[in-house]
């Protein structure tokens, strides 16, 4: 049986499809459809635990006045998240529609938790920015002043921003699925 692709063109497929299907092997990999569905299950489990895992240090690590490390953490929690996101649209699935579509609560509300620590880390990193220390003290590197200085109070403003929008987004969501649902 021949494989879809993402985009519909017969055997014309993407740099990332062809890595996709190589990584994820699907066809051979997840064995008959009940094992398939909890591999999938698991792995969406894995995957919200490490962006809860990866946010969480992002904020210790804020608290005590980092820069650098909590931005690197923030990036590694969105990057499984875009990465899948972006594996489900390329096989014509829209995940923020189908949490609107089903109301499925959990999807909802741990977008709205996600957002919410993300600006809790970039708040606590705009502590340290703009009161010259961090909410608890530990050895740590004053922000420079001069251009860079600039640079890192728009950055941690940004990513309140950035972290404002996911929540208000997540809360858009639950209200689009209520009234799709009930």
């Amino acid at each position: 049986m021949a494989r879809s692709t993402a985009s519909g063109k017969g055997s014309t497929r993407s740099a990332f499809d062809r890595f996709a299907d190589r990584l994820m092997d699907v066809d051979r990999a997840y064995g008959d459809e009940r094992e398939r569905a909890v591999l999938m299950e698991a792995n969406a489990f894995g995957l919200s635990i490490g962006i809860f895992a990866a946010l969480f240090a992002a904020l210790v690590l804020a608290v005590v006045g980092q820069l650098l490390a909590p931005l690197l953490f923030v990036m590694l929690a969105i990057l499984p998240a875009s990465a899948a996101g972006l594996y489900a649209r390329r096989r014509q699935v829209d995940a923020v529609e189908l949490a609107e579509r089903t109301g499925a609560r959990s999807t909802q509300v741990a977008t709205v938790v996600i957002g919410l620590l993300v600006v809790l880390v970039f708040a606590a990193m705009a502590v340290t920015v703009y009161a010259d220390g961090p909410l608890v003290a530990a050895p740590t590197q004053r922000p420079s002043e001069g251009v860079w200085g600039g640079m890192v109070q728009g950055g941690v403003v940004g990513g309140m921003l950035g972290g404002l929008a996911t929540a208000v987004g997540g809360l858009v969501t639950i209200a689009k699925a209520r009234r799709a649902v009930g």
